[in-house]
This record gives structure tokens, sequence and C-alpha cells, in this order.
């Protein structure tokens, strides 16, 4: 695509700090980082303009007013920064692996790789620093509205409609490969289970944040219920079986009490256990009898421990919990995303 100009309106993105790279693309574009300073070096900008290509951006801030137009901006650039996490994990050695064999992977096989190899949470920090919009060159404070984010994120095309403004222009995507941004954004766009995977898994920042379960947990139960609802068509349309039974098996394996349920939801949901910081406050909260000091202890048996004899896991096995969940899911969210959703066309 052709380097354009950017508009002097969109979302503006504090410089201070790298964040994601420049892009060019058919539904966005976010400025490089360089500038030319006095002495006609180079420089880093102290803000980098993100904007939405639609027709109507010139005029969309006055009929939707400063919130939404800020957080239609930030549900987009989540939708970079999950493309900016998934050519991440596509290069790692766990992935590599898998892609290799095109077998499916057995929770207990990442559990055990994750022993050696380290996953970390990778988040450009660019949502973050995104927190003015540039007005025809006016630079406005606007405070985050994570729930009109999730409006955004679910009800696109109809709060366009609903607003008279135009819909996106129909795109041709000459390639299905996730890695290419188009089409993952095309996939957002048309699909409001992409959209809303691809808002979640970009607002995981931290093992440690509040809504990490709340996230998790949203992503993995949103691939489930498509599964259930479009696998025929998947099987039917797709032209790599062994991604269709990667994702059927690892999402059953997370689902299913024969298998890892009781890792997954069965602590997601434990308000006995996690009390507010799990998906509910129901039951009532049990008093642990001590920490666990255990060593090598798989998560399974860390979660029995705290579950039937109130040892709390330690710090370590937290994160290895923590780590086991995030993988797992970043692992079924792209492999969930290969399959034949949508067409390119």
């Amino acid at each position: 695509m052709n380097r354009v100009l950017p508009p002097n309106t969109g979302l503006l993105v504090s410089g201070k700090f790298p964040t994601l790279p420049s892009l060019q693309s058919f539904y966005m574009g976010y400025e490089d980082d360089e500038t030319i300073n006095v002495e006609d070096g180079y420089d880093t900008k102290t803000e980098r303009l993100f904007w939405i290509r639609h027709k109507d951006l010139d005029k969309m801030l006055s009929i939707v007013g400063e919130s939404n137009f800020f957080s239609f901006h930030r549900v987009f650039l989540s939708y970079y920064e999950a493309h900016f996490k998934l050519n991440y994990f596509w290069n790692h050695r766990i992935f590599n692996e898998s892609e290799q064999t095109r077998e499916p992977l057995k929770i207990a096989e990442i559990e055990t790789m994750l022993e050696t190899q380290d996953i970390q949470i990778v988040d450009s920090g660019a949502l973050k620093y995104a927190n003015h919009i540039l007005n025809a060159g006016t630079k406005i404070h606007v405070k985050e509205n994570h729930f009109k984010e999730y409006l955004w994120a679910t009800q696109m095309n109809e709060l366009l409609q609903a607003y008279n403004l135009s819909s996106f222009e129909s795109v041709t995507i000459q390639s299905n490969d996730i890695l290419k941004s188009s089409y993952l954004f095309k996939g957002a766009l048309v699909k409001k289970e992409i959209s809303v995977v691809l808002y979640e898994w970009a607002n995981i920042y931290s093992y440690t944040q509040t809504d990490f379960i709340k996230r998790v947990s949203n992503i993995l139960e949103v691939i489930k219920n498509d599964i259930e609802r479009n696998k025929e068509s998947y099987d039917e349309k797709s032209t790599r079986p062994w991604v269709n039974n990667l994702v059927y098996f690892l999402s059953k394996q997370v689902n299913d009490n024969n298998y890892y349920k009781g890792c997954f939801f069965g602590v997601f949901n434990a308000s006995d256990l996690f009390g507010p910081y799990s998906r509910h406050g129901s039951a009532e909260i049990k008093s642990i009898k001590g920490v666990n000091n255990q060593q090598s202890m798989d998560c399974k048996t860390i979660i029995s421990e705290w579950r039937n004899n109130g040892i709390l896991p330690s710090d370590e096995q937290f994160m290895k919990l923590f780590k086991l969940w995030y993988f797992t899911t970043s692992y079924l969210v792209i492999n969930w995303l290969r399959l034949p959703h949508f067409s390119a066309k």
C-alpha cells in the first residue's frame, strides 16, 4: 500500500517509550517515531498519531463525540497490539515445534515445556500511552472508558450505522495469512468473535493485573462457543485439517472435566478459593491452612492441595498457573484465528 501523509485527526500515542512499529494498512495507520531535529538530525517524536482509515474520519468526532471517537480508535489499536503479540508467539519455540509435527498438543505437554522455556507477556505499551485524541490539530485528553470499548468491539458496524456513518469499504485481501495485518483486521470487522478475542488478548499486559482471569476466561469461552456453532462449516471449508484438530482438542481439554477443566474454569469460577478475584462471589471464602512449599509440583496437584487441603500455592506456583493459562490461551487464539472464519474477498 502506498504511504500517505497522516491526517490531523486521530489517536495520539506518547512517543516517550518505543511501542508498535509504524503501519500503513487498508484499515489503519500508525506514523513512524522519527522526526528531524533543529540540527537536521534524526530524533524521536514525542507523540505518534494512530488513525482509522475511514471515509468519514474528518467528521466522525463531531458526530459520535470525543469519548466514542477515542474508544473506537483504541479498539483498533488493540487489534494492532494483538497482531504484535501474534507475531511474537508465532516465533516461539513451542509453537514452532508443534507446527512442524502438526500434532495436537496436550496441556500436560505444554506444562512440561514451560518448565524449561519461559513465557512472558509481550506488550508494546501502546494502549497504556494512548491517552489523547487529535481533533483538527488540537490535542485533547480523554479518559479511558473500557465499557465503551467493549461496545465498539462487539457492535462496531451497528454503531456506525446508528450514527449514520459509512460502513468500512469492502477490501479484498490477497492472502489468508494471519501474520498479514490486514487479513487479521478484516476478520475483526466481519466477525464479532474475532474482534472480541483480539481486544481481550491485546489488553492482557501482566500476570498480576486484576482482570487477568476475566480476560483469559472470556477468550476461552468465546472460542468454545464459536467452535460449537461453526465446527461443521470449518470442517467443510478447511484446507488445513490439522489446525482444526489442534483447536478442537485444545479447547476440549480446557473445558472437559476429564482433562484440564479443573485447572482452568475450576479455578476461574472458584469464589471459595479466590474470593472476588474469581469470576463471581457466590461462595463463602475458605480460610487457608498454610502456604505450599513443595517443589516440582504439577498444576493439577497444586490446585488439589489448595482446594482439598487449604494449602495456598506459593508465589512461584501461582506464576506457574498463570503462565499455563496464558500460553494455552494464546496458543489456542492463534490457531483458532487460522480457521476459515471468512472469505478474503
